[in-house]
């Protein structure tokens, strides 16, 4: 296993199966319990999508609210940085460059992307002044 190459396993009668070749040669050399970390999930896919809805209806009213011309990708550092997302690193300027995390379906798990996204709403909501559930409704409708 000193290769690493993406592994790759299919869903089929309860079990996890390999689906190329790296899973296979991988699957020989386990002994025991191993731990595995599973990503790929739809609803992760599902809150990713309705995150980045969510952004383009919001930033348009937070636009037309303060008379601002903030982009999506804007309000995506916005929140980013609102919500404590990045490391800081002092450049020998003097200056602070700021590290965004990723928000990528391989750097959030299910509950990560979740509570992520709760917290968004209730932030947009305060923003916007329009109730969270009307604004996850309106993004589940546009999505």
């Amino acid at each position: 296993m000193g290769d690493h190459s993406p592994l790759y396993f299919t869903a089929r009668l309860g079990g996890l199966f390999p689906a190329n070749a790296a899973a296979e040669e991988a699957m020989k050399e386990i002994t025991g319990t191993v731990r595995a970390t599973l990503t790929g999930g739809k609803a992760n896919q599902r809150r990713r999508s309705l995150y980045w809805v969510l952004v383009g209806i919001v930033t348009p009213i937070l636009n037309d609210m303060h008379n601002m011309t903030l982009t999506d990708e804007d309000l995506h550092d916005i929140m980013r940085d609102k919500l404590g997302m990045f490391d800081e690193e002092t450049l020998p300027s003097g200056e602070v460059y700021r590290k965004r995390w990723s928000t990528s379906n391989r750097a959030m798990n299910e509950a990560d992307r979740a509570a992520y996204l709760n917290k968004c709403i209730e932030i947009w909501s305060r923003w916007t002044g329009i109730e969270p559930h009307l604004l996850a409704e309106e993004g589940r409708r546009a999505a």
